[in-house]
């Protein structure tokens, strides 16, 4: 038995040395990798992650599109100019029909000026503008023995009329500007936006112009150009602040000129005065 023994107490010690060595291992196993997992990312959040954001904005410097203000024939140079919001025109579209003697209107439209506005106002008043104006034809008619027929050709003349006004005078202007070299704190697109926002309220008067009474319609038309020029000529006396005083009186006179020559052409050609409802005659004017 004394043999035995010593032999059964190895037999204890290697179970008891097993069961260590079992939990030993499992233990030792998972400090190493839990540190290992959680050394690693450290390691690339601090070193890789800086040069992958370094990169990342490296990037997007060399992707940034370069300004286009000179691109013209590129759609992202025209993009800019219809950027805007409802509640932006507006308020345009409302103070271009208010004179003020203290601002300017520019000061509107200087942030961004757009041509999304003065496209619509131009379009709505070659359609309002047709149409008052074969309704003053048609209410001019009755009465008499006359067939009325509507003529499309007044779209056609309207559009062309309007489009060549807004683009054409303020294409003028600003070449006169650049060729004087000129301090004035405008550009094209300032004066083109200016000009198309001013015939907004051409579009309510050319509604009330169909009426058949030759006194109210001479009212609108005063009104208009008390209204419209007035935000007109006001807005460019200011841009000329810094050009000779005669110089700027001159072109402010010529453009006030105009606006009120394109006032009484629409009420000439589309408005003619005819036999008011009152029985009195009057001849065109």
């Amino acid at each position: 038995m004394s043999d035995k023994e010593p032999i059964l107490n190895s037999a204890e010690f290697d179970i008891d040395f097993q069961d260590f060595s079992n939990t030993i291992p499992n233990d030792a196993a998972t400090i190493p990798t839990s540190q290992f997992s959680d050394f690693q990312p450290s390691l690339m959040t601090e070193g890789d992650t800086k040069l992958t954001v370094e990169s990342d904005v490296s990037l997007e410097e060399e992707n940034t599109p370069a300004p286009t203000t000179s691109a013209f024939w590129s759609f992202q140079f025209y993009q800019q100019y219809f950027n805007v919001d409802d509640q932006m025109v507006l308020e345009r579209l409302m103070f271009a029909c208010i004179p003020t003697l203290n601002g300017s209107y520019l000061e509107r439209l200087k942030p961004l000026p757009d041509l999304y506005g003065p496209l619509w106002v131009c379009i709505t008043l070659i359609f309002s503008t047709a149409i008052s104006g074969n309704m003053a034809d048609f209410f001019s008619s009755l009465g008499k023995d006359t067939n009325w027929e509507y003529d499309f050709k007044k779209v056609s003349i309207a559009g062309t009329v309007v489009f060549s006004y807004v683009t054409v005078v303020p294409a003028l202007l600003s070449g006169f500007l650049w060729w004087r070299k000129s301090n004035a704190p405008v550009k094209l697109a300032d004066i083109l936006s200016l000009y198309g926002y001013s015939m907004s309220l051409f579009v309510p008067v050319s509604l009330l112009l169909c009426i058949n009474y030759e006194w109210v319609r001479w009212i609108l038309v005063v009104a208009l150009v008390s209204a419209s020029g007035g935000v007109l000529s006001l807005t460019m006396w200011k841009v000329l602040e810094e050009e000779p005083k005669q110089l700027a009186l001159i072109l402010t006179g010529i453009l006030l000129a105009l606006h009120v020559a394109l006032i009484l052409l629409f009420k000439v050609y589309f408005f003619t005065a005819t036999e008011s409802s009152s029985g009195g005659s009057a001849s065109p004017t």
